[in-house]
Formats: C-alpha cells, sequence, structure tokens
C-alpha cells in the first residue's frame, strides 16, 4: 500500500469518527421526556412503506426535526411516501427481543441505525396534504409501487412475492412460514437486493445501453441507472454497498483503469462509513460485505480443490463461490442467528444459475403488461417456471429433517477465534493447509 493511501485512508477514518460523535443526528429530549405518553404530532412519512402479511411500517418524522419515528399500522389504510399526516399514540422506545433460537436481537440499535428511535403502534392518523418530499423519489417509489402490484397481477403468490424479492428486495409479502425457509435453507440472500442482484442488474444495463450509445455514454447511463435503482429499492447497507462497487467499475470503464474488485469492496466501506461509522453495526451489512469478501479473497483458496470439477456452465466457479461465501459468513450467523444450514451449499447451487433469466423474465413480463396486458401474462407464465423451480428446490430442501440445526450458544470469542484463523489462511503467503 502507497503512502498517499494510508493517508487518505486515515484522514476519512478520522472523518467518520468525527461525524459519528459531532454531526449525527440524536434523539430530541422532547421526546425522550414523553416516552409512554401519548402525543400529538405533524410530519411527514420520508420513506418507501413497508408493507408485510398483517400490518405495515411508516417511517415519520414530525416537522422541524431530526428525530424519526417508526409508524405500525394496520395494512389496508394506503399511505405513500411524501404524506404530510397529524399523528395521535403512545410514544414507546423500541426494546430488544429474544429470538427462537434464544439470541438477543438489539432491535433498538437496529432502528437508531435508521434514525428511528421511538415507535407507534396502531395511532389515529389525518392526511394533511399529499405530494411532498423529493420529487426524483416520489417517481422512483411510484414505478416501484407499479411493479409490485403489477407483478402480483401476473404471477401468483408465493411466485410474485419472490420475483418483487429479486428485483426490488421486498420481503413483507413472504409468510413467516416461507421465511423460515429461506432461512433454514441458506438462500434468504436471494431476496435481499445483494450485491449479486445488483451485479445482474449492473451488467444487464450497461449491456442494454452499449448497443445505442458509444461506451461511454453507455457507462454513464448505467451509473445512473444503478444510483437510480439503489434510491428505488429504499437504499438499504447491503444494496448501497453493492453500488458503490458498481459505481467504481462504472468509472474504470470511463477513466480507462482496470477495476480491482478487492479494492473496491474496502473503498465502499470507507464511504459508508464517512458517511455513517452506525453502518458496522448493521448485521445485514456485516453479512454483505464479509460475504463479498469471501467471494473475493477466499474463493481462489478454494477453487483448486475442486480442480476434477467440469466448469462447464461455469459449474466449479459456482461451487467454489458457494462455499467461499459460506465459510465466510458462517461464524457469524452462528453467533447471531444460532442458525446452521446443512443444505445451504447444494440449496444455492441449485439455485443461483436460475437468478438471472428468473429476473429477467419477470422484469419483462412485468413491463409488457404495461405495453399489452395478454403479452404480461405470456411473459409471466414463462418467469413462473424458475421462480416455482427456485421455491420447489427451497421447499424440498427445507422439509429435510436434517436441513438445519440450532447451535445453543456460539461466543463472541469464538466469532473472533474463526475470523483470525480466516484472515490467516487468507493471507499468509504459503498455500500448504
Amino acid at each position: 500500500m502507497r503512502k498517499h493511501e494510508i493517508i487518505i485512508i486515515f484522514i476519512l477514518i478520522s472523518i467518520s469518527f468525527i461525524r459519528f460523535f459531532f454531526f449525527l443526528d440524536k434523539p430530541e429530549s422532547i421526546y425522550i421526556q414523553n416516552t409512554n405518553k401519548t402525543i400529538l404530532v405533524d410530519g411527514f412519512i420520508v420513506d418507501v412503506p413497508d408493507i408485510r402479511i398483517k400490518d405495515q411500517r411508516l417511517v415519520f418524522k414530525p416537522k422541524e426535526s431530526a428525530t424519526n419515528i417508526l409508524l405500525v399500522i394496520p395494512k389496508d389504510t394506503v399511505f405513500s411516501y411524501g404524506d404530510e399526516l397529524s399523528v395521535q399514540g403512545l410514544l414507546e422506545s423500541p426494546e430488544n427481543f429474544v429470538t427462537k433460537q434464544e439470541r438477543i436481537f438489539n432491535y433498538k440499535r437496529y432502528l437508531a441505525n435508521k434514525d428511528i428511535y421511538f415507535i407507534i403502534r396502531n395511532p389515529s392518523i389525518k392526511i394533511i396534504s399529499k405530494d411532498n418530499g423529493s420529487s426524483i423519489k416520489k417517481v422512483l417509489f411510484k414505478i416501484r409501487n407499479y411493479f409490485i402490484d403489477r407483478m402480483d397481477m401476473i404471477l401468483k403468490s408465493p411466485q410474485s412475492d419472490l420475483a418483487n424479492g429479486l428485483l426490488l428486495g421486498t420481503r413483507g409479502g413472504f409468510t413467516k412460514e416461507q421465511n423460515d425457509k429461506f432461512i433454514n435453507t441458506g438462500t434468504i440472500h436471494i431476496t435481499a437486493l445483494s450485491g449479486y442482484n445488483i451485479s445482474i442488474v449492473a451488467e444487464s444495463l450497461i449491456s442494454v445501453f452499449v448497443l445505442f450509445f458509444n461506451v461511454t455514454l453507455a457507462t454513464v447511463f448505467s451509473f445512473l441507472g444503478i444510483v437510480l435503482f439503489v434510491v428505488m429499492s429504499g437504499g438499504s447497507a447491503t444494496s448501497i454497498r453493492a453500488g458503490i462497487m458498481a459505481s467504481i467499475l462504472f468509472l474504470g470503464k470511463i477513466t480507462g483503469r482496470l477495476y480491482d474488485a478487492k479494492r473496491a469492496l474496502f473503498i465502499a466501506l470507507l464511504l459508508m462509513c464517512v458517511y455513517d461509522l452506525r453502518i458496522v453495526t448493521d448485521i445485514s451489512f456485516q453479512l454483505s460485505f464479509i460475504a463479498t469478501f469471501g467471494l473475493l479473497f477466499i474463493t481462489p483458496k478454494v477453487e483448486p480443490i475442486f480442480m476434477w470439477v467440469t466448469n462447464k456452465l461455469q459449474l466449479r466457479q459456482m461451487i467454489a463461490t458457494t462455499i467461499a461465501c459460506t465459510i465466510a459468513v458462517l461464524p457469524m450467523l452462528l453467533y447471531t442467528t444460532g442458525i446452521f444450514s446443512v443444505v445451504s451449499i447444494p440449496a444455492n447451487i441449485l439455485i443461483l444459475p436460475f437468478i438471472p433469466i428468473t429476473m429477467f423474465l419477470a422484469f419483462i413480463a412485468c413491463v409488457l403488461s404495461y405495453i399489452y396486458l395478454p403479452l404480461g401474462f405470456v411473459f409471466g407464465y414463462l418467469a413462473n417456471l424458475p421462480l416455482s423451480y427456485i421455491i420447489k428446490i427451497i421447499d424440498f430442501f427445507a422439509s429435510l429433517s436434517f436441513a438445519s440445526t440450532i447451535v445453543p450458544t456460539f461466543h463472541l470469542h469464538f466469532m473472533i477465534i474463526a475470523y483470525i484463523w480466516i484472515l490467516w489462511w487468507v493471507f499468509r503467503k504459503d498455500d500448504i493447509m
């Protein structure tokens, strides 16, 4: 590493700590004092509504305040980003809870990472006005809602839920039973708009734009497309990280420089820490970063072991990358969830090759349905084939009695030791096991 790179890293880390301690918003005292009291407050919905099976959740920002409040309300009332509301209800502080695997989920920190410090459940709500907020976000969120509604029209559940998860990262449509199947088979990442999904979108964008424009313009438009797509999907930590890496790839194409994915991963980490250091405590970001680290650094260690496997249809590489990512995230998963999926590797190997074509067919079906609805149903039928295949694979592996097991205790120091060993294995100079 060069001297100027070390200086830049030091400056960025310093900025991230300065922002964390002095510039990030904290919960305002007026709301702290009114915790467990009924309040009446006016404000705006500042994010796309999170619609689930039993309810919906709105990120509500009171006027002239930096303190966000999570509203948990019935799903039958339609709200949109930018709606101005008058809300009355009991102001509560989030509480951590114990999962069924007997792990403590830090719900308070999870919400604080999104600048949400309070909850109001089943409040009385009056809509004051609509069409507030960012014009760009309003358009993007409307497009998102159009896609979800049309997907629900041309496909049945759970196929439509999976299609929406693959394209937009939504998981609210899955039942608890179906969601548990994804978790127990180690395939939940395909519905979380991970780096894999973002990379498919990035490759698709540049493949389309290059047909109409020169490489530079195609790259610029692809970059803008990725930025808009990340915003439209809700801007989760995993999608932002993947979006930054894709943007660095596009920048390399424009400037004529080679793309170094390993370097891009750490640049993305530094930039996200500069913006908000709390990102390092976000479990979804942690798993996304670690999985990408495994993909880039552990795969070269694993792939030689499988030289006897044919590389037709990139089978050898797929096995190696799946095992590499599993090795990388396993200590973190055991510590945070206690779930060890025995079938994760075969399930992912059977599913991942079909993700790109599934996303493509679902997207085309949705677009064509607006042009000519019967044509949308035709492509919806085609998209239904790989969607049904993926769901059946997951259902099959989840039905096995040994699909997953619960590890009762996996202490923090076990996880630390595991990652020290992984880092030693990855960065040592010799290749002797």
